[in-house]
C-alpha cells in the first residue's frame, strides 16, 4: 500500500507560461493540460478551445478574442516545441503551422505581424489572407467570419539575428519592433515595414526586460544585474531617467508603462512590485532647490572675486592699525569729525572681520548648504557630487508584495528523485534534473507579469476612466502550480504634490485575488 502523497495530482494543471494581449483586455495562460484565454480586468475565463492534441502549452500569446498563438511544451507537450501553431478562436481551428526545427522561445502578436523568438534570431511574418475551407460554424459566430475573413502569417518578412536570446524578449507594437541587439547590452530598433533600424546601448551587461510605452516614445530597460531600470526616448535615443530598484541583484520578471506615460511598474524575484513616477510633481520645486543653491554659490565666488581685486586685501597700513596723528588728519573730514574709515570696521556693522585684517573671506564650498522652502538639507547633500550614487538614485514611489507561491523545484510534476543501482550494486538515490521552459532555462514558474489597466476600462482609483493624476490600477499575474490574479491600486496617501513615500506621497493598495485554474463560480 503506497500511502505517500503525489507532488502534485495529475488532474491539477500548472501554468508553463503567462501573456497579456496587446490592447490589455486580455491575457492567455498556457497550462500543462491546453490553454484559457481570460479577462484581464476581472480574471473571468472567456476562451477555453480543445486543442488537436491534448498536452501542455509552454509559448502563447494572443489579440484579443480572434486569433491566439501557440507552442506546445511541458513533461507532455501538445505538439513539438518547434512547431508554432496559429489558431483562429471564432472558428475554432488551426489556420497554419510553421516548423523551424528549432526550439521556439516566444512569439508576440499584433494585428499585422507575428514575431517569432528563436535562440538567435527572430522571424517576422506577415498577415495574409487565406482562403480555407469553411468548417461548421454556430449562427452567433457566421457573421463576425463574414465581417472579416481568416488571416494568417503565412508570408516571412524579414529575419533579424540577437544575441542569445534565453528571456524570449522582444517589443512589438505599432509597427515597431524591439529586440536585443547582437552586442550584449545593446538594443535594435526596427521600423517596420521598412526603414534604417537603430541600435542602443542601454547596459554593460544582457538584458533582462524589456517594455515600451503604449504609443512608442518610451523604452524601459533592466539588465541581468536587476539594480536599475532606465528608460529611453525613442525618438532621440536620449535616456531620460534612471530608477533603483534595489541595491542587491535580482531577476526583473517584467516592466510596464500606463496607458497615460506617466508611471512605469516593475516586478521580480524579491517578490515585490514597485511603481516609479516619470513625471514627479516636485520635480519642478526640486529644480528650483537646485538653481538656488547654485545661484547662493555663484554669487559667493562673485563676492569673493570683488574682495580680492579691492584695496582691502593690500599689506595692512600699519598708520591705520596704529591710529597715527598722520591717519587721523587724513581721515578728518570737511566737518571736523572723522571718516568711517579711522574707526574699526566691526564697530560700525560695515564690512567683515575679514576685510579689516585683509583676510580673504571663506569659498564658498567651505560654508553650509542653504536651504529653503523647495529643497531640504537632504536633497542638497543626495544632489551633492560628495554623495555616494545610490544615495542620488531615484527610487520607487510605492511598492508592495506580490504573490509569489511556495512551488518546489519540480512543480510540474514527476518525482524530484529516482532511484538506481550503483556499479557495486547497492540502490542508490538520484535527484531528477528539472524540465526547463522557453524563456527559463532554470524550469521556474512564471510570476509577476505586470499590466496597467487600459484607458477607459475604470484604471483610476474608482471606477472612473483612469485619470493619472490620482493613481492607476495594476494587474499581477502568476503561474507556476497555483495560478493567481491580482488587483492593486496605487493610490494617494493624503497630502498635496504626492511625489515621494511617506506622508502625501503614493501607496499601493491589494484589492483583491482569484485561483483561475480552480471553479471559478459556485455551483
Amino acid at each position: 500500500m503506497n500511502a505517500r502523497q503525489p507532488i502534485q495530482p495529475p488532474s491539477t494543471p500548472a501554468v508553463l507560461t503567462l501573456s497579456f494581449s496587446p490592447s490589455g483586455s486580455r491575457f492567455v495562460a498556457g497550462t500543462s493540460t491546453g490553454l484559457l484565454v481570460l479577462r484581464s480586468d476581472n480574471c473571468l475565463t472567456t476562451y477555453h478551445p480543445q486543442l488537436p492534441s491534448e498536452g501542455g502549452v509552454a509559448v502563447a500569446a494572443v489579440l484579443d478574442d480572434r486569433y491566439l498563438a501557440f507552442v506546445g511544451g511541458g513533461r507532455t507537450p501538445a505538439g513539438k516545441g518547434s512547431v508554432a501553431v496559429f489558431w483562429d478562436c471564432l472558428a475554432g481551428r488551426e489556420v497554419t503551422r510553421l516548423d523551424f526545427f528549432e526550439p521556439v522561445l516566444g512569439v508576440r502578436l499584433s494585428s499585422q505581424w507575428m514575431c517569432v523568438l528563436l535562440h538567435s534570431r527572430t522571424l517576422l511574418f506577415e498577415y495574409q489572407i487565406l482562403q480555407l475551407p469553411s468548417p461548421p460554424l454556430s449562427s452567433s459566430s457566421v457573421d463576425d467570419i463574414k465581417d472579416e475573413p481568416p488571416r494568417g502569417p503565412n508570408k516571412l518578412k524579414t529575419l533579424h539575428p540577437t544575441s542569445p536570446n534565453l528571456h524570449a524578449l522582444a517589443c512589438l507594437r505599432n509597427d515597431l519592433l524591439i529586440l536585443p541587439a547582437q552586442s550584449i547590452g545593446q538594443i535594435q530598433l526596427i521600423p517596420l515595414p521598412s526603414g534604417s533600424k537603430r541600435v542602443l546601448r542601454a547596459h554593460n551587461t544582457a538584458i533582462r526586460a524589456l517594455a515600451l510605452s503604449p504609443d512608442s516614445t518610451l523604452l524601459a530597460t533592466a539588465s541581468e544585474q536587476g539594480t536599475l531600470i532606465r528608460v529611453f526616448r525613442l525618438s532621440t535615443l536620449d535616456q531620460i531617467a534612471e530608477f533603483r530598484r534595489g541595491s542587491d541583484h535580482a531577476d526583473v520578471y517584467s516592466l510596464a508603462f500606463s496607458p497615460g506615460g506617466r508611471w512605469l511598474g516593475g516586478t521580480s524575484d524579491k517578490g515585490t512590485l514597485h511603481i516609479f513616477d516619470l513625471c514627479p510633481p516636485d520635480a519642478g520645486a526640486a529644480e528650483a532647490g537646485r538653481e538656488k543653491v547654485e545661484q547662493v554659490a555663484k554669487d559667493k565666488e562673485k563676492v569673493g572675486r570683488q574682495h580680492r581685486k579691492s584695496s582691502s586685501y593690500a599689506p595692512p597700513n600699519p598708520h591705520r592699525l596704529s591710529g597715527t596723528v598722520q591717519e587721523r588728519d587724513r581721515d578728518r573730514d570737511s566737518s571736523g569729525g572723522f571718516s568711517n574709515r579711522s574707526t574699526p570696521i566691526s564697530a560700525t556693522g560695515q564690512g567683515s572681520l575679514q576685510e579689516y585684517y585683509s583676510l580673504r573671506p571663506p569659498p564658498a564650498s567651505a560654508s553650509p548648504p542653504v536651504t529653503g522652502p523647495g529643497i531640504s538639507a537632504m536633497q542638497v547633500f543626495k544632489s551633492s557630487p560628495f554623495a555616494p550614487k545610490i544615495m542620488r538614485d531615484v527610487r520607487s514611489v510605492a511598492s508592495v508584495p506580490f504573490w509569489m507561491g511556495e512551488d518546489p523545484s519540480h512543480w510540474q510534476g514527476g518525482a524530484a528523485y529516482s532511484w538506481t543501482t550503483s556499479p557495486n550494486g547497492t540502490r542508490k538515490r538520484v535527484r531528477n534534473p528539472v524540465p526547463s521552459l522557453p524563456g527559463s532555462v532554470e524550469g521556474k514558474a512564471a510570476k509577476g507579469v505586470l499590466l496597467f489597466a487600459p484607458q477607459g476600462s475604470g484604471g483610476g482609483v474608482g471606477d472612473g476612466d483612469g485619470d493619472e493624476e490620482e493613481g492607476a490600477k495594476v494587474y499581477v499575474v502568476g503561474g507556476g502550480g497555483e495560478g493567481r490574479w491580482e488587483c492593486f491600486n496605487l493610490v494617494r496617501m493624503g497630502g498635496e504634490g504626492g511625489g515621494g513615500g511617506g506622508a502625501g506621497g503614493w501607496a499601493l493598495v491589494n484589492r483583491g485575488f482569484r485561483r483561475y485554474l480552480g471553479r471559478q463560480f459556485v455551483d
